[in-house]
């Protein structure tokens, strides 16, 4: 499985992190960037910190194993 992780700066010193399931995966930074730009303005966090600016983006894949 696969998530994109959008590193947000929030507040004066944090961070929060939106993570998006399933990314595709031709997604380019560019792409990213652009659609952060839209995310940033109407989010907060949980404790009310506007987010102030994008920081990274990363993949993060898992792979899963059932133990038997």
């Amino acid at each position: 499985m696969k998530t994109l992780q959008l590193v947000f700066a929030a507040g004066t010193n944090a961070t929060s992190t939106l993570t998006i399931a399933n990314p595709k995966d031709s997604l380019t930074l560019d792409e990213v960037k652009a659609a952060a730009a839209k995310i940033q303005p109407i989010m907060v966090t949980r404790s009310g910190a506007e987010y102030t600016g994008f920081k990274k983006a990363v993949i993060v894949s898992t792979t899963e194993e059932e133990l038997v």
